[in-house]
């Protein structure tokens, strides 16, 4: 099991645990106060799982309506290769 995989399961069962009515400031707090012990301790903790955690709250945040009103055909190349990418 890698770093990730381990800080995943932890937040997946801070998920299954966590009624789906709490907002997006509190799940952050949540996020922070449920760190493992050794990733605070080490460096690879430390960068690991802020990366899972962003993973996690990507879902609670809200689309800007602006960003999914504009279509394709008025992006840069750029733009659009990004949007196909997910970023």
């Amino acid at each position: 099991m890698t770093w990730l995989d381990e800080a995943r399961a932890v937040i997946k069962r801070y998920d299954d645990e966590t009624p789906g009515t709490i907002s997006l400031e509190d799940r952050k707090r949540h996020l922070r106060q449920l760190c493992p012990a050794h990733f605070r301790s080490t460096s690879w903790g430390r960068k690991v799982w802020p990366k899972a955690c962003k993973e996690y709250l990507r879902r609670f945040e809200p689309v800007a309506k602006s960003d999914v009103a504009i279509p394709a055909s008025h992006l840069s190349p750029l733009e659009r290769m990004m949007r196909r990418a997910g970023v």
